[in-house]
């Protein structure tokens, strides 16, 4: 969601209870016209609905909860704008910078400056080098991001409504869907095209449509791990990974660690035993090092 500092303010005076055009227009400071503009833009981000001469709310939960917390706190309209929901969406659960700017696929400087924003307000903390929302005085703030990031993960134009979305930003979207669809397939669904032919009862896909890398696809496939994990799923990677193991080794993440950990013979909760990939990986003539 990426709101301007204008349609946030809006959103302030909305959940105050001022839905007429004419009260919005005197306390935006704003003329008919450009209030309207507002509601389309409002409409359009499925926020609110221009209905004769108000503007109404959408009846959602993460949109009620916005209201509140905007009509309650309406210098969140700096923070917030742009970018700003985007990336503090993303540290719901702790992260580094550089695991933001992967998620979000947003420009360091950016990231950074909403990161500044949010301290000033203690909305963000920062601690063992990761960011996260501070909960004890922004708690209202962390479930509407939380529920905005169910709501999200659920649906978007981009995809069909019965798809599962794994990872998503402005510029792509990994998803997945049980039917033949015009996109990219990625994660799980491209190891064939590198010998390993998986058993799945699902499509795995990527927008927009492109020639994905390695890398590419096994990133995708650590974000499908993020939300669905499972042995199964794991062991997937684990063979990708091991076969192109020189080729990943620049990527950072928790998941690469613990299966490092596995390769070297130790046993991790949660995870399948080396035996367990071992066996597997003789399907495909794939040497575990």
């Amino acid at each position: 969601m990426k709101l301007s500092k204008t349609e946030i303010i809006t959103i302030s005076e909305l959940g105050k209870g001022n839905n007429s055009v004419p009260e919005l227009a005197n306390a935006l400071k704003k003329s008919i016209s450009q209030v309207y503009r507002i509601a389309k833009k409002l409409e359009k981000k499925e926020i609110a609905k221009l209905s004769d001469n108000s503007i109404k709310p959408e009846s959602k939960t993460h949109v009620t909860m916005m209201l509140n917390l905007l009509a309650k706190a309406p210098n969140l309209s700096n923070p917030f704008s742009g970018t700003g929901i985007e990336i503090y969406k993303t540290i719901i659960n702790p992260k580094t910078g550089s695991e933001i700017i992967k998620k979000t696929g947003l420009h360091k400087t950016t990231i950074f400056k909403k990161i500044r924003q949010g301290k000033k307000m203690s909305l963000i903390l920062k601690k063992n080098k990761k960011y996260r929302i501070n909960e004890k005085i922004w708690q209202d703030a962390k479930e509407f991001l939380i529920e905005l990031k169910k709501y999200e993960e659920s649906l978007d134009q981009r995809v069909p409504v019965n798809s599962t979305i794994y990872h998503k930003n402005e510029k792509e979207i990994v998803f997945s869907n049980k039917n033949d669809i015009d996109a990219q397939k990625t994660a799980f669904s491209a190891y064939e095209k590198y010998s390993i032919k998986l058993l799945l009862v699902t499509n795995y896909y990527y927008l927009p449509k492109k020639q994905l890398t390695k890398k590419e696809i096994f990133m995708h496939s650590l974000y499908i791990v993020e939300k669905d994990f499972s042995i199964k799923n794991i062991i997937f990677i684990a063979l990708f990974y091991a076969k192109y193991k020189k080729e990943f080794s620049k990527i950072k993440h928790e998941i690469m660690d613990k299966l490092n950990k596995v390769f070297s013979g130790k046993e991790i909760k949660n995870y399948p035993t080396l035996e367990e990939i071992k066996d597997r990986a003789k399907v495909y003539d794939i040497k575990i090092k």
